[in-house]
């Protein structure tokens, strides 16, 4: 992991402790510091001000796991919106129940309205949820998770914290000390407790005011 080629903070195939340990302050000696994975947001607020230090995720492969189980999916939040559309509507060819099924494709269906082809393909998913919760950006992306039970996983320090998607949003900015490292759509079916033979019927609809031009 470097930020931007000017400080390598670990080597190649440190452990996680060690890449945690390794992480540079960013209060002590250091005005400003932004991690940043594709910086879309940069366009979006017109910032005018700058860092003195940009802290790259892009070189930290943990955080572009995409992981498929009974539970659900994991997403890491380095992984480009358009990546994380990919990974939702591949669920939909590994056996999940009818239900669940189209759940998984109307959050997909939902993401490919979001921004440009281009933004998708830079912006992280990550990223689009911390615009949210810093900034009070109108995330489509965070209502739609929201809806569907999502959960987060952030660290702080070297604590591992699993929040609802609403608590995430609710609670303060995250701090220096704290990173956002995936998010978790769970299985529909646990999630309201059906049973695998259960038959249902079920309406889940997602709706945008207009399309970006």
């Amino acid at each position: 992991m470097e930020d931007l080629g000017l400080n390598s903070f670990w080597r190649k195939g440190d452990s996680k402790d060690v890449k945690l340990s390794s992480l540079p302050s960013m209060e002590m000696g250091v005005d400003r510091v932004k991690v940043v994975v594709g910086n879309t947001g940069l366009g979006y607020y017109k910032e005018v001000g700058s860092y003195d230090k940009y802290i790259d995720l892009r070189y930290s492969p943990e955080l572009f796991m995409i992981r498929r189980d009974d539970s659900g999916i994991n997403i890491g939040v380095a992984v480009t919106i358009s990546k994380a559309i990919e990974a939702v509507k591949e669920c939909n060819q590994h056996g999940f129940h009818t239900e669940e099924n189209m759940v998984y494709k109307k959050i997909a269906d939902h993401m490919e309205k979001v921004a440009s082809g281009f933004s998708q393909n830079s912006a992280s998913l990550g990223g689009n949820l911390v615009m949210a919760q810093r900034n009070h950006f109108p995330s489509d992306i965070a209502t739609v998770l929201l809806a569907v039970g999502s959960l987060v996983n952030i660290m702080n320090g070297l604590k591992s914290e699993e929040l609802t998607m609403e608590e995430f949003l609710r609670r303060p900015e995250l701090d220096s000390k704290s990173i956002l490292l995936s998010v978790k759509i769970p299985d529909w079916n646990r999630l309201m407790g059906i049973s695998s033979g259960t038959r249902m019927n079920l309406l889940f609809e997602t709706y945008r005011a207009a399309h970006n031009p």
